[in-house]
Protein backbone atom coordinates (compact mmCIF):
# COMPACT_ATOMS: atom_id res chain seq x y z
CA UNK A 1 0.00 0.00 0.00
CA UNK A 2 1.43 3.12 -1.31
CA UNK A 3 1.95 5.98 1.45
CA UNK A 4 0.33 9.58 0.17
CA UNK A 5 1.95 12.71 0.98
CA UNK A 6 -0.30 15.14 1.53
CA UNK A 7 -0.17 18.48 0.79
CA UNK A 8 0.25 20.87 4.53
CA UNK A 9 -0.96 24.14 4.54
CA UNK A 10 1.12 25.22 7.58
CA UNK A 11 5.00 24.71 6.03
CA UNK A 12 3.98 27.06 2.92
CA UNK A 13 7.27 29.04 1.80
CA UNK A 14 8.00 33.16 1.70
CA UNK A 15 6.05 35.20 -1.19
CA UNK A 16 8.32 37.09 -3.67
CA UNK A 17 6.79 39.90 -2.16
CA UNK A 18 7.27 39.11 1.55
CA UNK A 19 10.87 38.49 0.74
CA UNK A 20 11.04 41.89 -1.30
CA UNK A 21 9.83 43.73 1.61
CA UNK A 22 11.92 42.08 3.89
CA UNK A 23 14.81 42.43 1.90
CA UNK A 24 13.64 46.56 2.13
CA UNK A 25 13.25 46.67 5.56
CA UNK A 26 16.69 44.86 5.89
CA UNK A 27 18.07 47.28 3.76
CA UNK A 28 16.65 50.37 5.41
CA UNK A 29 17.79 48.96 8.65
CA UNK A 30 21.89 48.70 7.85
CA UNK A 31 21.48 52.29 6.05
CA UNK A 32 20.69 53.79 9.39
CA UNK A 33 23.10 52.17 11.10
CA UNK A 34 25.26 53.38 8.69
CA UNK A 35 24.16 56.72 9.41
CA UNK A 36 25.02 56.44 12.90
CA UNK A 37 28.67 55.10 12.39
CA UNK A 38 29.10 57.74 10.04
CA UNK A 39 28.26 60.68 12.47
CA UNK A 40 30.12 58.52 15.13
CA UNK A 41 33.29 58.80 13.09
CA UNK A 42 32.73 62.35 12.42
CA UNK A 43 32.40 63.79 16.07
CA UNK A 44 35.52 61.50 16.78
CA UNK A 45 37.63 63.42 14.47
CA UNK A 46 35.91 66.31 15.48
CA UNK A 47 37.11 65.54 18.96
CA UNK A 48 40.33 64.60 17.68
CA UNK A 49 40.84 67.68 15.93
CA UNK A 50 39.37 69.98 19.02
CA UNK A 51 41.86 68.54 21.19
CA UNK A 52 44.91 68.78 19.12
CA UNK A 53 44.39 72.58 18.67
CA UNK A 54 43.54 72.88 22.51
CA UNK A 55 46.92 71.87 23.00
CA UNK A 56 48.38 73.90 20.94
CA UNK A 57 46.88 77.41 22.76
CA UNK A 58 47.74 75.42 25.71
CA UNK A 59 51.06 77.36 25.69
CA UNK A 60 49.31 80.13 27.78
CA UNK A 61 49.92 78.40 30.74
CA UNK A 62 53.76 78.70 30.17
CA UNK A 63 53.53 82.41 29.17
CA UNK A 64 51.27 83.21 32.54
CA UNK A 65 53.58 80.76 34.74
CA UNK A 66 56.19 83.33 32.91
CA UNK A 67 54.66 86.53 33.98
CA UNK A 68 54.41 85.93 37.53
CA UNK A 69 58.13 86.11 37.60
CA UNK A 70 57.96 89.44 35.80
CA UNK A 71 58.22 92.77 36.40
CA UNK A 72 58.70 95.53 33.75
CA UNK A 73 57.75 95.09 30.10
CA UNK A 74 60.51 96.08 27.67
CA UNK A 75 58.48 95.11 24.22
CA UNK A 76 56.00 96.77 23.24
CA UNK A 77 57.66 100.05 25.03
CA UNK A 78 54.54 101.91 25.16
CA UNK A 79 50.71 101.41 26.35
CA UNK A 80 48.32 100.21 24.14
CA UNK A 81 50.86 99.46 21.09
CA UNK A 82 50.75 96.10 19.57
CA UNK A 83 53.24 93.65 19.29
CA UNK A 84 54.12 93.72 15.79
CA UNK A 85 57.49 93.37 14.76
CA UNK A 86 60.01 92.38 12.01
CA UNK A 87 63.32 90.92 12.34
CA UNK A 88 65.63 88.60 10.09
CA UNK A 89 63.02 87.78 7.19
CA UNK A 90 60.42 87.11 9.61
CA UNK A 91 57.25 89.13 10.93
CA UNK A 92 55.28 88.14 14.01
CA UNK A 93 53.98 89.58 17.39
CA UNK A 94 56.32 90.11 20.43
CA UNK A 95 56.24 90.48 24.09
CA UNK A 96 59.54 90.88 26.26
CA UNK A 97 59.74 91.49 29.82
CA UNK A 98 62.17 91.47 32.53
CA UNK A 99 61.92 88.82 35.01
CA UNK A 100 63.80 87.23 37.87
CA UNK A 101 65.74 83.83 37.72
CA UNK A 102 65.71 82.00 41.37
CA UNK A 103 68.73 79.95 42.15
CA UNK A 104 67.82 76.94 44.40
CA UNK A 105 71.42 76.33 44.85
CA UNK A 106 72.69 79.49 46.28
CA UNK A 107 69.09 81.01 47.05
CA UNK A 108 69.63 84.26 45.07
CA UNK A 109 67.55 85.53 42.52
CA UNK A 110 69.34 86.80 39.22
CA UNK A 111 67.98 89.31 36.27
CA UNK A 112 66.99 87.44 33.01
CA UNK A 113 65.14 88.93 30.10
CA UNK A 114 62.04 86.44 28.78
CA UNK A 115 60.82 86.83 25.37
CA UNK A 116 57.35 85.46 23.55
CA UNK A 117 57.44 85.88 19.93
CA UNK A 118 55.53 84.68 16.69
CA UNK A 119 57.01 84.12 13.51
CA UNK A 120 56.14 83.65 9.76
CA UNK A 121 57.89 84.64 6.62
CA UNK A 122 57.39 88.12 6.10
CA UNK A 123 54.90 88.97 3.16
CA UNK A 124 53.40 85.89 3.91
CA UNK A 125 49.60 85.81 2.34
CA UNK A 126 46.72 86.13 4.99
CA UNK A 127 46.03 83.04 6.91
CA UNK A 128 50.07 81.38 6.89
CA UNK A 129 50.28 79.57 10.26
CA UNK A 130 53.19 80.84 12.81
CA UNK A 131 55.30 79.25 14.91
CA UNK A 132 55.82 80.71 18.66
CA UNK A 133 59.20 80.33 20.44
CA UNK A 134 59.94 81.19 23.66
CA UNK A 135 63.28 82.47 24.68
CA UNK A 136 65.67 82.98 27.74
CA UNK A 137 68.38 85.62 28.20
CA UNK A 138 70.66 85.34 31.26
CA UNK A 139 72.23 88.18 30.03
CA UNK A 140 69.04 91.24 30.35
CA UNK A 141 68.65 92.81 27.18
CA UNK A 142 67.78 95.80 28.95
CA UNK A 143 69.41 98.40 27.65
CA UNK A 144 71.66 96.79 25.20
CA UNK A 145 69.46 94.40 22.65
CA UNK A 146 71.45 91.16 21.85
CA UNK A 147 69.21 88.62 19.88
CA UNK A 148 72.24 86.40 19.67
CA UNK A 149 72.68 85.21 23.24
CA UNK A 150 69.15 84.29 23.47
CA UNK A 151 68.39 80.50 24.20
CA UNK A 152 65.33 79.28 22.57
CA UNK A 153 63.55 76.89 25.06
CA UNK A 154 60.45 76.03 23.27
CA UNK A 155 58.52 76.16 19.98
CA UNK A 156 55.08 75.40 18.89
CA UNK A 157 54.24 75.71 15.05
CA UNK A 158 50.69 75.79 13.16
CA UNK A 159 49.32 79.05 15.00
CA UNK A 160 47.21 81.07 12.91
CA UNK A 161 47.14 84.02 15.67
CA UNK A 162 49.29 85.16 17.81
CA UNK A 163 48.23 88.81 19.06
CA UNK A 164 50.08 90.95 21.58
CA UNK A 165 48.74 94.57 23.12
CA UNK A 166 50.26 96.48 25.55
CA UNK A 167 48.31 97.79 28.16
CA UNK A 168 50.71 99.59 30.93
CA UNK A 169 54.67 98.54 32.12
CA UNK A 170 53.30 95.54 33.95
CA UNK A 171 50.41 94.34 32.18
CA UNK A 172 49.66 93.14 28.36
CA UNK A 173 46.84 91.17 26.36
CA UNK A 174 47.45 88.04 24.30
CA UNK A 175 45.54 86.50 21.65
CA UNK A 176 46.30 82.52 20.96
CA UNK A 177 44.19 80.97 17.95
CA UNK A 178 45.04 77.33 16.73
CA UNK A 179 43.41 75.64 13.80
CA UNK A 180 43.05 72.19 13.07
CA UNK A 181 40.62 70.48 10.62
CA UNK A 182 37.22 72.45 11.07
CA UNK A 183 38.36 73.41 14.65
CA UNK A 184 39.28 76.30 16.03
CA UNK A 185 40.03 77.42 19.25
CA UNK A 186 41.08 80.48 20.17
CA UNK A 187 42.34 81.88 23.56
CA UNK A 188 42.63 85.82 24.91
CA UNK A 189 44.02 86.72 28.22
CA UNK A 190 45.02 89.86 30.34
CA UNK A 191 48.43 89.00 31.81
CA UNK A 192 50.09 90.87 34.54
CA UNK A 193 53.54 90.72 35.72
CA UNK A 194 53.55 89.72 39.68
CA UNK A 195 56.82 89.61 40.10
CA UNK A 196 56.54 86.60 42.41
CA UNK A 197 58.60 83.45 43.33
CA UNK A 198 57.70 80.09 44.28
Amino acid sequence: MRNRIQNNPKRRGFTLIEVLIAMVVGTILIMGMGMVLVVLFKGMNESKDFSEATGRVDLVRQLTFDARTGNAIAFPATDGATGDYTFGGNEGDQVQFNSLSYDVGTDTTSDITVTWESRRPAGSPIGTEYTVYRFIDTTPESPTNNPADDVQTFGQNHIIDFDIVRNSSDSFQATFSSKEGTETVAVELAVTLRNVID
